[in-house]
């Protein structure tokens, strides 16, 4: 069986195309900095995809659903073979899940008479990648004056949407200055001031991020939660400097490592 038959018989289109972006870019990223092997290059992309993916697989069984899970860590690993990838432990939850998924018959008869070769298929030795594999334009089903809330690290971070980089592409995102233990409400916002990025001068800036890949509301990795749209009242940044530029370029991933520089305490 190929990868993408597989993948057909999940019937999660927006899933698997979900983590096929952003593993094609992360893998992407891996192979330009020419690391040398595929241990390297997993090493370096997947703790950044498990910080995402793992806002499902750890959630509690009240917020997601178990067989939403089983689909996930499947998919996560039908794609990590894909593009030349195996994690021992993804593996290892993946063929769990499969039994799962057929013992509580979510998917179709197919899937469940195929079951042995898809379970050959990950237990086989992936081949690499000879090149870097292509991406999608970042289409946004979010909007301006929306406030969202971002969970890493077991931790929920507030911001504004204020605007688009191009239109319906990237949000370009700010934060409000304070980090929850769980998403906040929107009266949680209340008079929150902005946080500003320091820099080497030492020197609190004005920080907007323009972010690749926040795409689907809701958000299919349980990270990104909408708390409210069509909010009128922006946080605060009259305390802060004037920032470098207009706004840095990121994406899903690597506002994870801003996140962590920008809520270390000062």
């Amino acid at each position: 069986m190929t990868h993408q038959q597989i993948l057909d018989k999940l019937a999660a289109g927006d899933l698997v195309s979900c983590i096929d972006d952003e593993l094609a870019r992360l893998v992407g990223w891996s192979m330009n900095w020419e690391l040398e092997t595929a241990e390297q290059q997993m090493a370096d992309f997947l703790p950044k995809l498990l910080s995402r993916w793992n806002c499902v697989l750890n959630a509690g069984k009240d917020e997601i659903d178990a067989h939403y899970k089983q689909k996930v860590v499947l998919v996560l690993a039908v794609l990590l073979h894909k593009y030349g990838f195996k994690d021992k432990t993804i593996t290892a939850e993946a063929l769990k899940a499969i039994d799962k998924l057929n013992k509580g018959v979510v998917l179709s008869d197919h899937f469940f008479r195929k079951t042995d070769e898809i379970k050959a298929v990950l237990n086989s030795a992936p081949v690499p990648l000879k090149k870097r594999p292509g991406h999608r334009d970042s289409i946004t089903f979010y909007r301006p004056k929306d406030v969202i809330s971002f969970q890493l690290d077991g931790q929920f971070y507030a911001a504004y949407i204020h605007r688009f980089m191009r239109q319906n592409d990237c949000p370009v995102i700010e934060f409000y200055d304070q980090v929850f233990t769980q998403v906040p409400e929107l009266k949680d916002l209340k008079n929150l001031k902005a946080r500003g990025a320091v820099y080497n001068d030492g020197i609190a800036r004005i920080s907007l991020d323009a972010i690749y890949l926040m795409k689907y509301l809701p958000d299919l990795a349980n990270q990104v939660h909408l708390i409210a749209a069509g909010v009128e009242e922006k946080p605060s940044n009259d305390h802060l400097e004037e920032s470098v530029g207009i706004y840095g370029m990121s994406d899903i991933f690597r506002i994870q490592d801003s996140i962590r520089g920008m809520f270390m305490p000062r």
